[in-house]
């Protein structure tokens, strides 16, 4: 504290203030002292002129005749009183070799000597020494009044001294504050004008140990934090400007997501582009989804962002590891595609090892896998209501049928009975029977096709789907007569359209209504699989008669209906019989989903 109070500006500005201060206190102090010193001196020059007129009064009054001896006695004692008057006196010097002393001790003594003496004596007395004595009281006056004087001039000269020291010290504290403190407050004032602006780089060059070095140590250590705390609210502006962008792409890719795949088929381009948007905004990828069945062990449909479709770890047709989410595979984020405890499949996303995913990612990777999800059940509600609808189509016409058609044949029938009997009472012509027989036969077929016909359209697909339907139907074809079927259903892992379904389950209907009326067989083997183009094969086959060549008879009417039913699939019917006997169906299309999809179909059982 000692050594940095003189450097301090308050303890200098201080110092000049008290030294101003002190310099008027002490001018004020001197010129009252002065004042109070030079107070007499109008009073002992008064009193001093008076003794003139009183020495000429008293000179008059003496030398009157009749002059009366008490009125000189009352003027030689106002005289003296006026010589020893306190006014004259206290204006007497303390040295007694002052001029002023020694001149009153002449004044004095020029009366006790020789006028008052005179002036005592009887008689009037010839002459006086009154201009002696006034001279010696002139000489008086002058003397008090140069005393006066000197104490005017002492006090001219103090109050220009004093004058003289304060005009310096307020020059040195104006120098001072020129040079020592205006540079410095300048620089200061530079920096903060800077600092302002937001330019925080300006520095001080001022290093002293007094207020304004502590403030330019302080401005300084100020910018350092400003510009330190700038910098990091620039990256922090800079990463929140980064997340609200990343939250805007997030925002956009899951709109674009949820337009793109609202009512998209299944592997439609637009899962391909949502697919490429997520890799894009997340910044990882590849990114590959593979839709399945519910419950199935292996996947119908992959679809990569890579170029091959074919991640490194994909390891199809096994897809249990992926689609449980029990593989060992590494760097691979995995999310279920379900949706109210439906599976449909799995979303996988590739990373690197040294950048795994962050919470946001996942959350955005979660959220589109619910996207689809989403679109992947309101795809097969939208095919579960088509197939009501068609369902219900068929269960209306078939109602139109029996209530119209088969009405109207059932009575043609049995007209051609009356009149196949009425010809054979009456001995009819042989070609009149034989026209009445093939009418006979004519509206059999037509009543045992509309009767399949009505069959058909009353067929009902539950919601289990195909396998269930075809379940059924082999459990009804096992009631009707002495055939074993058995059912070898691979296609739980292909999903088929309704329409598909309807006509699938239609042909091998077909199929097994010709093996039980026509074939007398006694084992029949129906199978359902997809080769590794992902096309489906169906595959009928008995152990009966054969084709017997019969197969291309316009009156098959069965055998007709197949095969158009195979080319609405876009497909095609084949009817072998093999060396070791028999009869097999065999339908070949690819399903809808392939056809029009854009991602890889995973193959499965090879027929």
């Amino acid at each position: 504290m000692p050594d940095v109070m003189p450097r301090s500006l308050s303890f200098r500005a201080g110092l000049a203030m008290a030294g101003i201060v002190l310099l008027a206190l002490t001018s004020m102090l001197g010129s009252i002292i002065i004042a109070e010193n030079a107070r007499g001196d109008a009073a002992a020059i008064n009193q001093a002129g008076a003794l003139r007129m009183q020495a000429y009064r008293l000179l008059s009054t003496t030398q009157r005749a009749d002059a009366d001896s008490e009125a000189r006695r009352a003027q030689i004692a106002e005289l003296e009183r006026s010589l020893a008057s306190p006014a004259i006196t206290g204006r007497l010097a303390d040295d007694p070799r002052h001029p002023l002393n020694r001149q009153y001790r002449t004044v004095i003594a020029q009366w006790h000597d020789r006028l008052r003496p005179r002036m005592q004596a009887a008689g009037v007395p010839a002459t006086l020494p009154v201009g002696d004595f006034v001279d010696q009281v002139d000489r008086l006056v002058d003397q008090l009044q140069r005393e006066a004087e000197s104490r005017i001039q002492l006090m001219r000269l103090f109050q220009g001294v004093i004058l003289f020291l304060t005009l310096g010290l307020v020059f040195l504290a104006m120098y001072k504050l020129t040079t020592d403190v205006m540079p410095p407050l300048r620089d200061l004032l530079r920096v903060v004008d800077r600092s302002r602006r937001g330019d925080f780089s300006g520095r001080t060059r001022y290093a002293a140990d007094d207020e304004l070095g502590l403030l330019s140590r302080t401005i300084n250590q100020m910018n350092d934090s400003l510009s330190r705390i700038y910098g990091q609210l620039e990256a922090r502006v800079e990463a929140k400007t980064a997340e609200l962008e990343r939250s805007n792409e997030t925002l956009e890719v899951l709109y674009q997501a949820a337009r793109q795949l609202n009512g998209a088929p299944i592997g439609d381009a637009s899962y391909r582009r949502v697919l490429e948007d997520l890799a894009a905004v997340t910044g990882l990828g590849p990114v590959t989804l593979c839709l399945s069945q519910s419950d199935a062990e292996r996947a119908y449909l992959r679809l990569s962002t890579r170029p091959d479709d074919c991640p490194d770890f994909c390891r199809a047709p096994a897809c249990q590891p992926c689609l449980d989410g029990n593989g060992d595979t590494p760097w691979v984020y995995r999310v279920a595609v379900n949706e109210a405890g439906r599976n449909y499949g799995v979303l996988l996303l590739e990373y690197s090892p040294e950048s795994p995913p962050r919470r946001w990612q996942c959350d955005l990777v979660e959220t589109i896998a619910g996207l689809i999800a989403t679109s992947l059940s309101l795809s097969q509600g939208y095919a579960e209501q088509r197939r009501l609808a068609l369902m219900d189509e068929r269960a209306v016409i078939a109602r139109e049928l029996h209530d119209s058609l088969a009405q109207s044949l059932s009575y043609l029938k049995i007209q051609v009975s009356r009149l196949q009997a009425q010809a054979r009472a009456g001995g009819a012509h042989a070609d009149t029977e034989a026209i009445v027989d093939e009418l006979r036969e004519g509206l059999n077929a037509a009543y045992r096709q509309l009767r399949e016909l009505l069959n058909t359209f009353r067929l009902k697909m539950s919601d289990a789907g195909l396998e269930a339907a075809l379940e059924e139907t082999v459990r009804e074809f096992v009631r009707r007569g002495e055939l074993s079927l058995r059912l070898d259903y691979c296609l739980d892992h292909c999903p088929l359209s309704p329409n598909e379904e309807v006509h699938t389950l239609q042909i091998v209907r077909e199929a097994l209504s010709n093996v039980v009326h026509h074939a007398r067989a006694k084992r029949c083997e129906v199978s359902l699989s997809t080769d590794e183009a992902g096309r489906v094969a169906v595959s009928i086959r008995d152990d009966g008669v054969g084709l017997g060549g019969t197969s291309n008879q316009p009156e098959h009417y069965g055998t007709i209906i197949m095969h158009e039913r195979a080319a609405s699939l876009s497909g095609r019917l084949e009817l072998h019989e093999p060396a070791e006997g028999g009869t097999e169906v065999r339908l070949h299309f690819t399903p809808q989903l392939h056809r029009e999809t854009t991602a890889t179909s995973l193959p499965g059982d090879t027929p």
